[in-house]
């Protein structure tokens, strides 16, 4: 998260004379990182306060008015089409050469002396949103009246006249630093950075009877629930000052019992909330939401709530979701005499499930789910109580406070030798000591050791003794650690297997030539059902990004055919494979995860050499990794070609196991996914395979006796299968070492459902030169099987 920081208020705290660049630099050395430095007065060069001393209607424009304006050293004519315009009215003045938006849209423009409708105009009367203040109501539409903001004479420069000569900084705030996220616990963390005074005292709640009564059901997810009641307040504008803080840190003023709110969200970090006294019926609970409550809240919109929402109610209905959006109806409104403030601390994991459980994000919400101190509560009341009499006139007629326990600091020793170990700096005991009480830490001495209490704004981050280590390390300063390489050599973990199989099957295919796929591990609906996978088998996900987005990968087929059903158009023939977790549902229980492969070849001509190719690729690939596949067994699946796929298995005997499929994509499928031409897919559990596969080569001596080759034709039916085949021949004896496949043909000569296969078949021995006879012998044998076994027609 980031926060929009105010130098002139953070020094309201701060003592410091540091320019804005040396803060910038040593905060985010030491502490938050600030992305960038923005200077107000810069942008309002050539802009100043003028002072309208006549209006007259344009001669040739009836919704153009020429006005006389007192800019200071002279009188000035602007043509202005502002509806408000006044004589004596003090507004906002952009002379030539300053840089404006033209009706708050658009680039800035620099404005130069003009015609308009052939009247000179010297400037321009310019509304809020042109000058960067869309966010003050109305600033969209009206020019901008000054006659209330400022006493300025004319002719007075804008950021002098409306106080705007300050530097706002964009910090980044770590998640695990929501004391930060407010001016005061930045302006605390910076007085540690620069090692200049923080000066602040947390003002106490005022004296009052008991208030509205607060009753805490849920009491897990709110430990603490401050209410105030407030009568006769006035609901109107805030004073300038307030809007400008406001403005500077990036919030719309509404008004000045919401901009309370606001104000000390950005001041103090700590989110409130504003009931409409008159609305709240009885008293006020926090509890869960029962089965069938709504509520509809400050953005306009109903929600329906279940028993997971945390709620703020009275006697009768939601009036807000705690920590979240306040309801509408309970509201503040320009009516409201009387207001109930809350302040109040609630579970950080609820808030955020309830957020996103609703789709309803607020800045207060973005606040409470990093987690918050129930002790930060009174002085935010009590600031907001200041501030409701100070601007509102209210009165505080009562204050309840209710809690579950008491809160309990935690305390850790402080091990000066330990930590110097760590950081490898001689840091005194001494320094160590002043770093920690400037960042808030309670020192007391406990017999020979010193003991550091967290403060309550670190409670949430500060968890472990060697958190002490962090603190004082990056107060030191990192930049000053030396640039020293360890003497020792880096401990040598031994690697994931599952990484390094992953990343060595990702190689191996790029070399021969496949293109790895990228997808994402979410799928929708609609494809998982073009794959004839039921969304119902798939892990839902409560919150998607997308509507694409909308399950976990039950399997990597369906975004297979989906991207090359994307990218067919413009690569029509291509060879590709993806290598991922799939998430499997468990019954009661979190999704499993494994890895699968796919590697496809789509936009295919001719079947038999896809197949072929892939086989080879899945073959060689096994062979690299000490595997070894046998490929056979009908595939029952109707996802899969009925003729044109195969099982894939791997081990011996008993353990053999099927492993995938290899084959071609059913064609109501491919089709289901407008994928024009046939595709051939190896799909494989790697996960099952990981565990046996070996880069270690194992030496096989070359035979020193020479081996035989023959060829053998035949011709049998279509449906045989090459596995088949070359397993029977191994069969016949031990003698034949290899069978390969030499050429099919289909077409003159050979009947049709038929195929004519040539084989060659590779004999040898370790231990003596085959004769001629044995190896005519076993062609013999082999033949006989071939007639016998698969009913072949053996060729000359």
């Amino acid at each position: 998260m980031n926060i929009l920081a105010s130098y002139k208020w953070l020094k309201e705290y701060l003592k410091t004379d540091l320019t804005p660049e040396e803060f910038a630099r040593e905060l985010s050395l030491k502490s938050m990182s600030v992305e960038s430095i923005d200077k107000g007065a810069e942008k309002f060069a050539g802009m100043v306060v003028g002072v309208i001393k006549e209006v007259k209607p344009h001669p040739k424009a009836d919704r153009l008015r020429i006005t006389v304006v007192d800019v200071g050293s002279r009188m000035v004519e602007i043509v202005c089409g502002g509806s408000n315009l006044e004589v004596d009215q003090k507004v906002f003045v952009a002379l030539p050469g300053a840089r404006a938006r033209w009706h708050g849209e658009g680039d800035l423009v620099e404005l130069a002396e003009t015609e308009i409708r052939g009247v000179k105009s010297v400037g321009m009367i310019c509304a809020p949103a042109e000058v960067g203040f869309e966010k003050l109501q109305g600033g969209e539409k009206e020019i901008w009246d000054l006659t209330k903001v400022t006493q300025a004479p004319a002719g007075t420069p804008i950021a002098e006249a409306l106080d705007l000569e300050d530097t706002i900084f964009d910090i980044e705030i770590t998640t695990n630093r929501p004391d930060c996220m407010g001016i005061i616990g930045l302006a605390r963390e910076a007085g540690a950075a620069v090692e200049a005074p923080f000066v602040w005292s947390a003002p106490q709640l005022p004296t009052a009877a008991a208030g509205i009564s607060v009753t805490i059901e849920a009491s897990k997810l709110c430990p603490r629930y401050i209410a105030a009641t407030v009568k006769n307040v006035k609901v109107g504008p805030s004073p300038w000052w307030l809007q400008k803080k406001l403005l500077q840190a990036g919030h719309r003023p509404i008004n000045n019992i919401v901009d309370i709110t606001n104000f000390v969200l950005h001041e103090y970090g700590q989110p409130l909330h504003a009931f409409d006294a008159s609305k709240v019926n009885g008293g006020i609970a926090v509890r869960l939401a029962k089965k069938g409550e709504a509520l509809k809240a400050l953005d306009g919109k109903d929600y329906q709530l279940t028993s997971k929402h945390l709620v703020i109610c009275d006697t009768e209905r939601p009036l807000a979701v705690a920590g979240v959006m306040g309801g509408l109806e309970s509201g503040t409104t320009q009516t409201t005499t009387s207001v109930i403030f809350e302040a109040a601390t609630f579970e950080a994991v609820s808030i955020r499930k309830t957020a996103r459980d609703l789709n309803l994000y607020s800045d207060s919400q973005l606040v409470f789910e990093k987690g918050l101190s129930t002790e930060a509560l009174p002085a935010a009341l009590a600031r907001a109580l200041q501030l409701a009499a100070e601007i509102a006139g209210g009165e505080v007629v009562g204050i309840t406070d209710a809690r579950v326990g008491e809160h309990e600091a935690e305390s850790y020793p402080v091990l000066f030798k330990k930590i110097r170990a760590r950081i490898g700096v001689d840091i005194s005991d001494e320094n160590m000591e002043t770093i920690l009480t400037r960042l808030g830490f309670i020192l007391a001495k406990q017999g020979s050791r010193v003991v550091a209490t967290v403060p309550y704004w670190r409670e949430h981050d500060i968890e472990a003794e060697v958190d002490l280590t962090e603190e004082i390390a990056r107060m030191y300063g990192y930049h000053k650690m030396p640039l020293t390489l360890p003497t020792a050599p880096p401990p040598i973990l031994a690697d994931d297997q599952t990484l390094v199989w992953e990343a060595w099957v990702k190689r191996f295919l790029a070399s021969v030539g496949y293109t790895e796929f990228f997808g994402y591990s979410f799928i929708d609906s609609k494809s998982l059902e073009k794959y004839g996978i039921s969304p119902m088998d798939a892990v839902r996900v409560l919150n998607p990004l997308a509507e694409d987005l909308s399950h976990l990968r039950p399997s990597l087929m369906p975004s297979l055919l989906r991207d090359i059903e994307r990218n067919q158009a413009n690569y029509p023939h291509a060879k590709v494979f993806e290598l991922s977790r799939v998430h499997l549902p468990k019954s009661g229980d979190i999704a499993s995860d494994a890895f699968r492969l796919v590697i496809a070849h789509y936009g295919v001509d001719n079947a038999e050499h896809a197949y072929q190719e892939l086989r080879g690729a899945l073959e060689l690939m096994a062979r690299k990794a000490g595997l070894h596949f046998h490929f056979g067994g009908q595939v029952t699946d109707t996802r899969w070609h009925s003729a044109r796929s195969t099982q894939i298995a791997f081990g011996e005997g008993d353990a053999r196991k099927v492993v995938g499929t290899l084959g071609q994509v059913g064609d109501v499928y491919q089709q289901a996914f407008g994928i024009l031409r046939p595709i051939f897919v190896a799909e494989i559990d790697l996960e099952m395979l990981m565990p046996h596969m070996r880069t270690a080569l194992s030496y096989v001596p070359v035979s020193e006796f020479p081996v035989v080759t023959r060829d053998i034709s035949f011709v049998v039916t279509e449906r045989t299968e090459f596995t088949a085949l070359e397993q029977m021949m191994k069969a016949q004896n031990i003698l034949v070492q290899k069978v390969a496949l030499v050429d099919i043909y289909r077409g003159k000569g050979v009947e049709e459902g038929k195929k004519s296969i040539t084989l060659s078949v590779t004999f040898g021995s370790t231990e003596r030169t085959l004769t001629s006879e044995e190896v005519e012998e076993i062609m013999t044998t082999i033949g006989h099987g071939l007639t016998g076994q698969f009913g072949a027609a053996l060729r000359s």
